[in-house]
C-alpha cells in the first residue's frame, strides 16, 4: 500500500513539474474566449501582441487563413514603417525589406488616417486575390519600431 501511494506521489510530483515547464516555457496561458490554449485555434487567429515578452522577438509580417461562416479568409500582418500614405492606401515596409501596400476604405465622414510618413505602425488586413484591405492600424506596442 505504502509503495502505490509513493508511486503515485512521485508520478503526481513528475506532472506538475513537467506542466509547470512546458506553461513556462509558452510563457502563455489558457483564454478560453480566445479559442483555447494561447489563443489558437480560434476565430481570432494568432494572439495579439500583448503576449510578447520583452525577449521575444517581433513579428515583422506574416499571413495566415481563417474560417469565415462555411468560407476562408486571408489576414495579414505587418509591423514596420510607413512609407508612403494617402487617404484610400498606405504603404509599409519591416525592418527586413519586405513592403507591402494596402487599401484603406473609404468611410463618409471619417478624417484621414493620423499618420505619416515615417511612422511605425502594426497593420491587420484582409486579402482577397492580389488586394490586401486594411482591418486596423495603429502604432506598435514596442518603442522603437
Amino acid at each position: 500500500m505504502r509503495k502505490t501511494i509513493g508511486a503515485v506521489a512521485v508520478a503526481a510530483a513528475v506532472a506538475g513539474v513537467g506542466g509547470a515547464a512546458i506553461a513556462a516555457a509558452t510563457e502563455t496561458g489558457y483564454h478560453p474566449n480566445s479559442g483555447g490554449f494561447g489563443g489558437f485555434g480560434g476565430p481570432a487567429g494568432p494572439p495579439p501582441a500583448a503576449h510578447h515578452t520583452s525577449s521575444d522577438p517581433l513579428s515583422l509580417h506574416g499571413e495566415y487563413v481563417v474560417a469565415d461562416d462555411g468560407a476562408f479568409e486571408t489576414r495579414i500582418t505587418q509591423t514596420g514603417k510607413i512609407t508612403a500614405i494617402s487617404p484610400t492606401s498606405v504603404t509599409a515596409r519591416s525592418a527586413d525589406g519586405f513592403s507591402q501596400t494596402y487599401v484603406i476604405h473609404e468611410v463618409e465622414g471619417a478624417s484621414a488616417p493620423p499618420f505619416a510618413v515615417g511612422d511605425p505602425v502594426v497593420i491587420t488586413a484582409t486579402r482577397k486575390g492580389e488586394t490586401a484591405t486594411v482591418s486596423t492600424m495603429g502604432p506598435p506596442l514596442s518603442p522603437g519600431i
